[in-house]
């Protein structure tokens, strides 16, 4: 009989391969002091000392991320922004026979140690692994064109979260991009980057773009119609409809008006 084992159980056990372990997809509810924006997503620890500054792709993103390539296989995937190898891992025991590459800043010791991890746990990954340190948006053509044999035809956009970094980050990808890639984009409700999703959206017509409500971060996706049957159903199945988001937006409102009253 064959086991089937999800990408998260996965991850978690190469991390204790090296010694590692990891804190995940937590509730601020079941832990006071901590709120939505830090302990949902995913942190690396060796011993008491947390690793990864900011938080990886959280249970139900790898969720989506499992969904998005069930019918959908790229090739070449590139990842900004690698911290201590969470996300980069996970395209890769989603994508087995993808060639992944991520790049990082590497702006602390614990991001340089993040590129050996991600190295080193990539060698039990079928996939093809690789991190490196570069800075984006300059390092994404050069390591695009030296570290991957075709085209991107996936973009995992994590780095700086600012709206003008990601901007930057997207049309440096684009630049070198299969006209079928897609994008993702991390955190950009979450950190207020819906700017330049927004501009992204509208300067770029051949991509169906939208943002990921049910994703903690509140991801966001940009793809070409051409994957329209394949994608549209798992973007529909992690978005939130228009009529149902101004309803939970009049009902917080009331909520806070009531609170404030009492």
């Amino acid at each position: 009989m064959v086991y089937y084992m999800s990408t998260f159980v996965k991850l978690v056990a190469l991390y204790e391969k090296c010694g590692l372990s990891v804190q995940s997809s937590l509730s601020p509810a079941h832990f006071p002091g901590f709120n939505l924006a830090e302990i949902p997503f995913t942190y690396i620890y060796d011993g008491d000392e947390k690793l990864s500054k900011g938080g990886g792709i959280s249970l139900s993103e790898i969720a989506f991320f499992e969904a998005v390539f069930e019918h959908y296989h790229p090739k070449n995937i590139l990842v900004i922004g690698n911290s201590l190898g969470w996300s980069t891992l996970a395209l890769g025991l989603i994508n087995p026979a993808a060639s992944i590459v991520a790049i990082d800043l590497c702006p602390r010791e614990a991001e340089r140690r993040g590129i050996e991890v991600t190295n080193m746990l990539g060698k039990y990954l079928t996939a093809n692994v690789l991190a490196v340190e570069g800075r984006s948006p300059d390092a994404i053509r050069p390591v695009a064109e030296e570290k991957l044999e075709g085209l991107i035809d996936f973009v995992f956009i994590d780095g700086g979260h600012t709206n003008d970094q990601m901007l930057k980050d997207f049309d440096a990808c684009r630049a070198v991009a299969d006209p079928s890639c897609v994008y993702v984009f991390h955190d950009v409700i979450n950190f207020q980057m819906t700017q330049a999703f927004n501009f992204i959206a509208q300067e770029n017509q051949d991509l169906s773009s939208s943002l990921l409500y049910r994703t903690p971060s509140g991801m966001g996706i940009s793809y070409p119609k051409v994957w329209a049957n394949i994608l549209g159903p798992v973007v529909l199945a992690f978005s939130e409809s228009d009529q149902r988001r101004a309803a939970l937006w009049r009902e917080g409102r009331e909520r806070l008006t009531d609170e404030r009253v009492s």
